[in-house]
């Protein structure tokens, strides 16, 4: 069995690197995104210009957002900023996969963060999205009191 340590500021080093599962992308993954986002564009179910139905680009951004959990038990986070190039479609029958690599960590206004820039490829290696984010790490035992 595997021991996950908790994810600390501390723990967290700059030029580490996460890869996530494969992912199989189906056409329900497509559909259930679309509705769920409230984007139905016409390409997400049938033809397209790049030939049969496509995903919406941002439909594996929570397989790049969720990176670190394959590595940490993680608290709590907030996203805090995220940057997306879209390279290629993203097709159902498509197996896929992130990598990330931890490009910073930094403190502002007592909060920490950590930026993770990230791909995610298709089987064969080619480059679908590129980009990069932003989270802020909550320490076990806080909590945040608004005013």
């Amino acid at each position: 069995m595997t021991d996950f340590p908790k994810l600390t500021y501390e723990a967290l080093t700059i030029g580490e690197t996460f890869v996530s599962d494969e992912h199989l992308v189906t056409p329900e993954d497509i559909e259930t995104y679309a509705f769920a986002v409230e984007d139905e564009h016409p390409w997400f179910f049938g033809p397209s210009p790049f030939g049969g139905p496509v995903a919406h680009p941002t439909l594996m951004a929570n397989q790049a957002l969720h990176l670190r959990h394959g590595k940490y038990i993680v608290h709590a986070g907030l996203h805090a900023k995220m940057e997306f190039t879209f390279l290629q479609p993203i097709e159902p029958g498509m197996r896929v996969r992130t990598r990330g690599r931890v490009v910073d960590k930094y403190v502002r206004r007592g909060r920490q963060y950590m930026v993770t820039e990230y791909v995610t490829e298709d089987a064969a290696g080619a480059l679908l999205v590129r980009g990069q984010f932003t989270q802020m790490l909550i320490p076990e035992g806080t909590r945040h009191v608004g005013h």
